[in-house]
């Protein structure tokens, strides 16, 4: 009877938590990619196919963080509108009196 191969490991992040990445072509271009290629920190290039897990991860927070930032501008763009919205309502009113 031959001897039974354990499963392959699964990697699994440190935290126990993964974090799904678009593809690197879908990345935004915050100035520090050329040729979606090469990022550029500092006037180096570096090779982006060589950044290590937590390098990647700090990428995904920032992408994340980024997502927040324009959700929020776009919460306040909508309440800047509702009070002027209010403010050309209650205009209307006090001109009725």
């Amino acid at each position: 009877m031959a001897a039974k191969k354990p499963p392959p490991k699964k990697t699994q992040p440190s935290n126990g938590v993964e974090i799904p990445l678009l593809p690197e072509e879908a990345w935004e271009n915050e100035g520090g990619y050329q040729d979606g290629l090469a990022m550029q920190i500092n006037d180096e290039k570096i090779d982006s196919k060589k950044l290590s897990d937590k390098a990647i991860s700090y990428l995904a927070q920032i992408q994340d963080l980024q997502d927040q930032l324009q959700q929020e501008n776009l919460k306040v763009e909508r309440l800047e509108m509702a009070i002027r919205g209010f403010t050309m309502a209650l205009q209307e009113e006090i001109k009725g009196l």
